[in-house]
């Protein structure tokens, strides 16, 4: 009789162990643990956005640079627009900055340190028109990249080469 009651038992024990770790399992699948060393959880598919202005050598942009972990490449995208609203074709740098400009893009950790720097052509970036005229620019593309050190990224510098 003690026997069975104790099987009994068990068996409980084990279905409710069972039962909470699928439970646990379902109500977290939209996280993961990435990093455990420091128990960093990060929210799948979530996008990361870095917004910044560049007001040297004439300049006068808005950026902002959208960044999402996906198949272990970090994936970005980046707009330049006129911080004064119009279209970036007429301005005054316009032409200088399409034919000899390169955006540096540095992605650092809290404290500033460099995790991955990537310069991409601003001849090779996309016009985003309204009208007939190119309101902004615009570049998508993705690179190799560690999981553990996605999750680090704290900030993006965005920086001009060539202009």
């Amino acid at each position: 009789m003690l026997y069975n009651n104790f099987m009994k038992t068990l068996k409980q024990t084990k279905f409710l162990m069972i039962a909470l770790s699928l439970l646990v399992l379902v109500g977290c699948d939209q996280y993961e643990f990435v990093n455990l060393d420091e128990y960093l959880i990060i929210k799948k598919d979530k996008t990361k956005d870095y917004p910044s202005e560049i007001k040297w050598s004439g300049l006068n942009i808005s950026t902002k640079v959208t960044t999402k972990y996906m198949d272990g490449r970090l994936h970005y995208i980046i707009f330049l627009e006129d911080l004064d609203g119009g279209p970036i074709q007429e301005t005054d740098y316009f032409e200088n900055l399409i034919n000899n400009g390169e955006l540096r893009l540095t992605f650092r950790d809290i404290d500033g340190f460099k995790l991955h720097d990537t310069s991409l052509p601003i001849i090779n970036f996309t016009n985003v028109t309204k009208g007939n005229k190119r309101f902004s620019i615009r570049e998508e593309d993705s690179v190799q990249f560690k999981e553990s050190e996605y999750v680090k990224i704290n900030q993006v510098n965005v920086g001009t080469i060539g202009v």
